[in-house]
């Protein structure tokens, strides 16, 4: 078998390309979630929803004050929720084709020393 061959395999080729994104991928979802899950962590609900309930009723200006903080974590909660999402689904996605590309990689190579193991007998045979 010649290297030649193999580098001219599409479907060798096309097995190395996936693994690399695979790979590529995998690790970013990996970083990134673990980011997002620390985040997530930090602005879970601290109680706060629960706690704004308690005041007397307030005039608009003092709820807008009262309510702006309380919102605005749940903003970078639900922010961080869904990048954490597509995180997992890259995470998924790097893991899907990682296995493909060597799954493909996998049945190239063994394509190829096949056909090298036909060749060869044809040549012994057509010596003979």
């Amino acid at each position: 078998m010649k290297i030649r061959n193999v580098y001219a395999s599409s479907l060798f080729i096309s097995g190395v390309v996936c693994v690399l994104l695979g790979v590529g991928n995998w690790v970013v979802g990996t970083v990134e979630t673990s980011k997002y899950q620390s985040l997530l962590y930090k602005t879970a609900q601290t109680g706060l929803e629960e706690s704004y309930r308690n005041f007397q009723e307030l005039d608009q200006q003092k709820n807008e004050e009262v309510l702006r903080r309380i919102n605005q974590s749940r903003e970078k909660f639900n922010a961080a929720r869904v990048k954490l999402n597509f995180y997992y689904v890259v995470l998924t996605g790097g893991r899907i084709l990682f296995l493909l590309g060597l799954f493909l990689v996998l049945g190239s190579l063994i394509r190829l020393i096949r056909l090298d193991a036909q060749r060869s007998k044809r040549r012994m045979f057509q010596t003979e």
